[in-house]
Order: C-alpha cells, then structure tokens, then sequence
C-alpha cells in the first residue's frame, strides 16, 4: 500500500509533463468554437452599426442640404422663389428625359 502515493505523485507528476488530460483538451476545443461564434457574432453586429453610421450620415447630409435650400428660400422674394422652383423642377424633371432622348 505504501507504492499507492507514490505512484500517484508520479502520475500527476507525468501529466504536468505530457499537458491536459483528453477531457480538459476536449473543453478547450469548446471553448475555442464558442469564442470562435462569439467573434462571429461580434463581427456581424460590427458591420451592422457599420451600415447604420453609413445610413445615418447620409441622412445627415440630405438633412443640412435640406436646412441649406430652407434657408436660402426663406431669404428669397416670392418671384425669385418661385424662378428657383421652376429651374430645379426642370433639372430634376425635364433636363433627363431630354438627355434620354438626345441619346437615342
């Protein structure tokens, strides 16, 4: 009975030695996968608020345009205000069709 510590500090002594045991290997796979999924996740929610901070900023651009041709009709008399509408209604409208229509 005396050889039963012994070879028990020899077995943890050969394990320190040869690294995890077959399940300590097999959680650190899993761990792997999991952290693997996580940063999956994580990359996939990354390009998400990647798009959303793209989306916004175009949003953000289309409202200061917005502010701006607010704030330049608010200066502009009625007649001029409405010679703007006209020529931007024709840039928008009848410039295009008119382009379709010369390249045919």
């Amino acid at each position: 009975m005396s050889d039963m510590p012994d070879a028990s500090a020899e077995i943890e002594r050969l394990q320190e030695l040869i690294g995890p045991s077959e399940r300590s290997y097999a959680a650190l796979l899993r761990d792997r996968d999991e952290a693997i999924e996580v940063a999956r996740r994580a990359e996939v929610e990354a390009g998400r608020l990647r798009g959303d901070i793209t989306e916004m900023s175009v949003q953000l651009s289309r409202a200061r345009q917005d502010q701006e041709v607010l704030l330049v009709q608010s200066e502009m008399t009625t007649v001029r205000r409405l010679i703007d509408r006209v020529r931007r209604r024709w840039a928008r409208s009848v410039t295009p069709r008119l382009r379709r229509l010369a390249g045919r």
